[in-house]
């Protein structure tokens, strides 16, 4: 019996420094979400919780 030989190829996960990741660049590609994320973003920052002002 010949043993069949199988040809792996490997490709390494290649890093893109200049690729935003996560929420922002979900945000880059949907338009209705970056303005949500910002609206949250400010209220955060601003100290309110739970969306009450």
């Amino acid at each position: 019996m010949t043993k069949k030989r199988s040809n792996f190829q490997q490709k390494e996960e290649r890093y893109q420094p200049e690729r935003p990741v996560g929420l922002v660049d979900v945000a880059a590609n949907n338009r209705a979400f970056a303005a949500r994320l910002i609206g949250e973003f400010r209220l955060a920052k601003a100290g309110v919780k739970h969306g009450s002002r």
